[in-house]
């Protein structure tokens, strides 16, 4: 049987992340009602070493799925060389743990989730790999122009805003293609790409541009990946909720009845509408168990979280200047 991994980088501690154990009962209730836990050959979670424990208690409730509970500390030391709480975003560092998943995968291709997503269709490898290819969805790149603009300074490259590029997760990224992103950037920089990405903490690259602009450059593209082709359905249904005033609006039933044309979708988890909001909406169209979890929220870690944004913004404004 053909299989393919998953990864998912997951926090539960700070700003909106104290409810994310709640998001990932939802997103794996919907994969078991959508499709199966077979169709993984590893689900990769990667979690901060405080965090840990914790995570690894309530992923017994993931179980059925081939779970590998990876703790940050056996393979991402590196961080420990930004200790200035403003030199690592919370934002980068889970792109970073995305861009490593060749460490700690085996499959040629990997699906990238974070836990505010959700299936919303039907579906098997077939329907996400197709001729060996990874089922992409593309948007205008002129959408979010200033993260294809950072990454193509990083590259060195053009942006090229009048092209469409791949849209955000979830997204099925390759194997050969991270690591020969990877690769090239130890290239440009002489050094390890990871440190490359830490240091460049005013510039808002992302993951996905950095990947998409080098397999651009490299020819890469049509052999690893392809947008839906006809009796298909995309990757991402045609309307997700990206800010909060989005939910009142949100068609629900569109995107779950079975004409409905996109397989995965995501209610932001930075809108802070609560999982119980969402469960309401979301368990009418598939069974879901939510199990109860003790909320890791703390005031002090969000004023610091507060200064470290404030901090980096100005360091930008400085570098712009």
């Amino acid at each position: 049987m053909k299989k393919l991994s998953a990864i998912l980088p997951l926090k539960t501690k700070g700003r909106h992340y104290s409810d994310n154990i709640a998001r990932c009962d939802i997103l794996f209730s919907s994969l078991r009602y959508f499709s199966s836990p077979d169709i993984f050959d590893c689900f990769a979670i990667i979690v901060p070493d405080d965090e840990f424990n914790d995570v690894q208690h309530y992923a017994q409730a993931w179980a059925d799925f081939p779970l590998k509970i990876i703790n940050e500390n056996d393979y991402f030391s590196i961080f420990k060389e930004f200790s200035q709480r403003h030199q690592i975003r919370g934002w980068h560092r889970q792109q970073i743990i995305k861009l490593s998943a060749p460490a700690f995968i085996e499959n040629e291709y990997f699906i990238v989730f974070d836990p505010d997503c959700f299936a919303t269709q039907h579906f098997t490898y077939d329907s996400l790999i197709i001729d060996a290819k990874a089922l992409t969805h593309y948007e205008p790149r002129s959408r979010e122009e200033k993260f294809w603009c950072a990454s193509s300074l990083l590259l060195k490259l053009s942006p090229h805003l009048e092209r469409n590029g791949m849209w955000w997760t979830p997204a099925i990224l390759s194997r050969s293609l991270c690591l020969n992103l990877q690769t090239q950037l130890e290239k440009i920089y002489n050094t390890d790409w990871r440190r490359v990405l830490l240091s460049r903490y005013t510039l808002d690259w992302t993951e996905y541009t950095l990947y998409w602009l080098n397999a651009e450059k490299e020819n890469l593209l049509e052999k690893y990946h392809i947008s839906a082709p006809s009796g298909y359905k995309t990757l991402h249904v045609s309307k997700s909720v990206w800010f909060a005033h989005d939910i009142k609006k949100w068609d629900s039933k569109k995107c779950f009845s079975n004409d409905g044309k996109g397989i995965f979708a995501v209610i932001q988890s930075n809108t802070h509408i609560s999982p119980r909001y969402v469960y309401k909406i979301l368990s009418q169209y598939f069974p879901i168990h939510l199990q109860p979890y003790k909320k890791k929220s703390d005031f002090f870690l969000k004023i610091a979280e507060f200064y470290s944004a404030i901090t980096r913004r100005f360091l930008k404004l400085l570098h712009r200047l």
